[in-house]
């Protein structure tokens, strides 16, 4: 290996439908420089393809989910070049599970791009069906004389960070953390569409959590002046188990009875919008 040196979003508003935001980034849009990794040869980077895996589940999302546009950060490109975006459905567990192409979309990169955020743009959509698992990735083929960085940051990530390239006989993903890069954790964000009235967004900082994992009671603050207006808490099936009014909201929610397991945290903001976190109960 060779080590050189979001997702927030615009929404498609039209009529009821508001956008449904996915990352596994705490940070969803910096980029930084001299932070990346990718397999390279002769000088320049060879084939990397870069992914991460989402379970639908995770976010609470249990309708059929509109994915209008994909959003990934990119470090450096030492000259114009073309990326493939791949979309693909996932059964088992990532990477060892069953992959099926959904949707591909080739994206131009140029040095201008350097540390900031691309996207494909709304000529990709695809519909997943709820309850689906789903793997991001984004490859360069390494068929040019020039180097392509995909955008990383240090901030926490939900889930792992993968690559693979056959030039370094890494044939099958990998995490980034296995091949001495923990650091490294791509920024790619999954834009997409509910019709739940409002606008969703995963992992923002603007929500933050703690203990997490909790035994008791799980704290949060919002952050930028906001202020929560409802809680909910859903358990993996979907199901609500908790629900809190504007009028009783505080800045906390006793679990200590709930069973342990994984649970998805709304808090409805006075901005419109929730903000939603995965918590794990102990």
């Amino acid at each position: 290996m060779k080590k050189t040196i979001t997702f927030l979003t615009m929404a498609l508003f039209a009529a009821n439908v508001n956008a449904q935001i996915i990352s596994q980034n705490a940070d969803q849009t910096t980029i930084v420089a001299l932070n990346s990794v990718a397999c390279g040869a002769a000088g320049n980077t060879a084939d990397n393809f870069m992914s991460r895996a989402f379970t639908l589940a995770d976010y609470a999302i249990t309708y059929d989910y509109k994915i209008t546009n994909i959003k990934f950060g990119v470090e450096t490109a030492t000259a114009p070049l073309n990326v493939d975006v791949n979309l693909y459905s996932l059964v088992g567990n990532y990477p060892a599970g069953t992959l099926t192409l959904l949707n591909t979309k080739q994206v131009a990169v140029t040095p201008a791009d350097a540390l900031k955020i691309v996207e494909t743009g709304t000529t990709l959509t695809q519909v997943v069906p709820a309850g689906s698992k789903i793997v991001l990735e984004v490859a360069y083929n390494g068929n040019s004389t020039s180097g392509f960085y995909l955008g990383t940051n240090t901030s926490a990530e939900t889930k792992p960070s993968y690559i693979k390239s056959t030039t370094c006989g890494i044939s099958n993903p990998v995490t980034t953390t296995s091949v001495g890069f923990p650091n490294s954790k791509w920024v790619m964000t999954i834009v997409g569409e509910n019709n739940l009235g409002v606008t969703e967004i995963i992992n923002s900082n603007n929500l933050q959590v703690y203990p997490n994992p909790v035994k008791d009671v799980l704290n949060f603050k919002m952050a930028n002046s906001l202020k929560a207006e409802s809680i909910e808490l859903y358990d993996m099936m979907g199901r609500k188990v908790n629900s809190t009014a504007a009028s009783k909201v505080s800045t906390g929610v006793n679990m200590s009875n709930f069973a342990k397991g994984t649970y998805v945290l709304k808090v409805k903001a006075n901005d419109g919008k929730v903000y939603i976190q995965k918590i794990l109960k102990d």
